[in-house]
């Protein structure tokens, strides 16, 4: 295995055991975290968007379906799941839990250098986010 494919291996076992202690072995002191709801820029706030999913969906994981690599870039693609027991913090405020249960398709596109992942490109449908969580209404079948 590659340290390119480790490092995306690490980035989702990390996140499933809440291992917190080892971003400094996973990501670059100055990470760059893009996804939906915005960009970040360093760990600390990439550990406070991932707190934010793991507060709103304490039994949250990622499974990784699929890992593509290519030179010093890697491919996650998977599944998010969860359920929504806890307050989930988001751009236009505070979403109370709803209890309802997550399973939504995600792609990470992560940037490896000097043996650290240094970005992320955080890749998922936010209208079947809010859609699962009942927070606006299931499309309307096509005809």
């Amino acid at each position: 295995m590659s340290e390119v494919r480790d490092l995306a291996e690490l980035h989702v076992r990390s996140f499933n055991e809440r291992a917190w202690s080892r971003v400094s072995e996973i990501y670059a002191p100055d990470l760059v975290m893009t996804e939906p709801a915005g960009t970040t820029e360093g760990i600390e706030p990439f550990l406070r968007t991932a707190n934010g999913f793991v507060t709103a969906f304490p039994d949250s994981r990622m499974e990784a379906t699929a890992i593509i690599e290519s030179g010093n870039m890697v491919v996650i693609e998977g599944l998010y799941s969860g359920t929504h027991t806890g307050p989930l913090a988001g751009p236009q405020g505070e979403v109370p839990p709803t209890g309802r249960k997550l399973t939504l398709p995600l792609c990470d596109v992560c940037e490896v250098a000097a043996g650290r992942i240094v970005s992320i490109r955080a890749y998922y449908d936010r209208m079947a986010f809010a859609a699962q969580l009942g927070l606006i209404p299931d499309p309307a079948p096509a005809t």
